[in-house]
């Protein structure tokens, strides 16, 4: 109860209306490992990500957050900003967040206001741009040049999550055909694969060192099945739940 007091008065300052939401049902971390799927640029999926990490929050205080936005290059800021050392605007610096994330940061604030309030850790879970651009143009491959990644080879996509990322392919507008549109098509999956196991990666990383439940913040597609499916390969279960459409009731 305390937590959702504390939710409705961060979103009352920050002018969020989160009137007749119910507090959601808390999620069963079985796995030590929650991830909450989000469209970016959708506010109502940041409001229902920050009831449910309150909610999480009062059944394991030691919860930590990973955030897909932030490139694990950036940890220190994240860790200065937890702190209390870095006010908004060297913390945005410090992360580089246009060029690193790019989607308004407002959208985001109030969740790291909370973490900043409780002290609770937040953890970057994604890579930098010049690794993503390296596995765009040469696959897998080019991770031979960054052993301190240490990643593994990523499961295969499932028949499902390779449908998605055709679809999501397609609606990017790509004019080549072909042989070129072949290779464009297992470039973008190759990208996507690197993005949903570095992801796990850091969250097994956590698990491993302690941390007693991990909540995941990141995009619905990798979500549903991504990262879980990269998390199994490194023999961790996860609950994942994706934010609801607007409208619906956001008790899942």
């Amino acid at each position: 109860m305390r937590g959702r007091i504390l939710v409705l008065a961060l979103a009352g300052l920050l002018g969020w209306s989160v009137g007749g939401c119910a507090t959601p049902a808390t999620a069963r971390p079985d796995g030590g490992i929650v991830l909450l799927g989000e469209t970016h640029d959708r506010v109502t999926d940041h409001h229902w990500q920050l009831q449910r990490i309150a909610a999480l929050r009062e059944q394991e205080p030691r919860l930590a957050i990973g955030l897909e936005m932030v490139p694990r290059s950036r940890q220190a800021a994240l860790d200065d900003w937890t702190a209390g050392k870095l006010d908004e605007a060297a913390f945005l610096r410090a992360v580089d967040w246009e060029r690193s994330w790019g989607f308004d940061f407002g959208l985001y604030r109030p969740i790291f206001a909370y973490a900043r309030m409780h002290r609770i850790p937040l953890i970057a879970l994604n890579v930098d741009r010049d690794i993503v651009r390296a596995v765009g143009k040469e696959g897998w491959a080019a991770l031979q040049a960054r052993p301190d990644l240490d990643l593994g080879r990523p499961v295969p996509p499932s028949l499902d999550y390779n449908r998605y990322l055709a679809a999501a392919f397609a609606g990017h507008g790509r004019g080549a055909e072909g042989d070129a549109l072949n290779r464009g098509f297992r470039r973008f999956v190759d990208i996507q694969l690197l993005w949903d196991r570095a992801m796990a990666a850091r969250i097994a990383e956590a698990r491993a060192a302690g941390v007693p439940l991990v909540v995941v913040l990141a995009g619905s597609g990798h979500v549903r099945d991504g990262i879980p499916r990269q998390l199994r390969d490194l023999g961790y279960a996860s609950t994942a739940l994706v934010a609801p459409e607007p409208g619906a009731p956001s008790g899942i």
